[in-house]
């Protein structure tokens, strides 16, 4: 095909309510890990964690992947690229996915939209008329480039090139608000949980004893990561796992003694071995985020009145 516009989002929500082609390009990239040479390394480790963690059969979800990326080539065919993507970690985070793969077409140059977002609501929310009447401002080259230098951040092992990078004036709107919200979800020095963890604990603290009530909570509680069921099932598993959980595995959740404890700074949580994007989290990482000097740090936690790690 050749001219015409072309929509690209990360998901299914819009599809029959924007222009032209509909290209879906949902990896979720904020979560998991994302090293591996492309295609076929990364979509195999992609389809590996998604099947895993949000309980999807392997195939199925590697086909999709597959068709996803691949699908991207025929963007050479359209005049007019339409980038649908919010103001959350989950979008932004797919962005720069997006803008890193795009970075090697240069000929797409002049051709790239990036639509507006009002900061607080996703796409799907709006009515006809508001997605109707939005005008996309143009994508620079410039914008793309940093797109793909936040993306080369994102998966580093070492995250304090994305650190710095939020703290940069950048040419997409919304990035560097979403980069230091991925970057909270590191373990913080203060107490070793994520933000994400500390919110669910929190919640269920104040009494959020069901899934769906801790979704309600948490969708309302952080605009920038609105966590999705499956995101919130996975925290939740991830915290009620083990002889040392810090929440109860079954609902009524409520929190163990173990995790009262770390919520009450007298123990710290050392967690389970994952990839956050590139970093390490866990025995082994080296990473942490302060919220102090709001910022990662690669200078373990003290030995304080928390006691030792572990």
């Amino acid at each position: 095909m050749s001219g015409g516009a072309a929509s690209i989002r990360c998901g299914d929500d819009l599809r029959g309510r924007v222009p032209g082609a509909y290209f879906c390009l949902a990896d979720p990239v904020c979560q998991g890990p994302v090293h591996g040479e492309f295609p076929e390394e990364y979509i195999a480790r992609r389809a590996g964690f998604v099947a895993a963690h949000y309980g999807a059969d392997l195939g199925e979800v590697r086909e999709r992947l597959l068709g996803e990326y691949a699908a991207l080539r025929e963007l050479a065919g359209y005049n007019r690229i339409l980038l649908w993507f919010e103001h959350d970690l989950w979008d932004q985070a797919v962005l720069i996915r997006l803008l890193s793969l795009l970075a090697d077409w240069p000929a797409l140059a002049g051709r790239l939209w990036l639509m507006p977002c009002d900061g607080v609501r996703p796409f799907a929310e709006y009515t006809q008329a508001e997605l109707d009447a939005l005008v996309p401002a143009a994508l620079p080259w410039a914008a793309v480039e940093a797109g793909a230098e936040a993306w080369q951040a994102f998966a580093d092992p070492d995250p304090t090139a994305l650190d710095r990078l939020s703290r940069r004036a950048l040419p997409l709107p919304h990035l560097a608000r979403a980069i230091r919200r991925h970057l909270q979800d590191l373990p913080w020095v203060t107490d070793g949980l994520g933000l994400t963890e500390r919110q669910v604990m929190q919640a269920v603290a104040e009494g959020a004893r069901s899934e769906d009530a801790l979704f309600r909570r948490l969708r309302g509680a952080d605009p920038v990561f609105p966590v999705t069921d499956l995101i919130l099932r996975d925290v939740l598993k991830r915290l009620s796992t083990g002889t040392r959980r810090l929440v109860s595995r079954d609902p009524p959740h409520a929190l163990a003694p173990r995790g009262a404890a770390i919520l009450g700074g007298e123990e710290r949580y050392v967690p389970a071995p994952r990839l956050h994007a590139g970093v390490v989290v866990g025995p082994g990482g080296g990473w942490w985020w302060n919220p102090r000097a709001a910022g990662v740090t690669d200078r373990p936690p003290g030995r304080g009145a928390m006691g030792l790690l572990g």
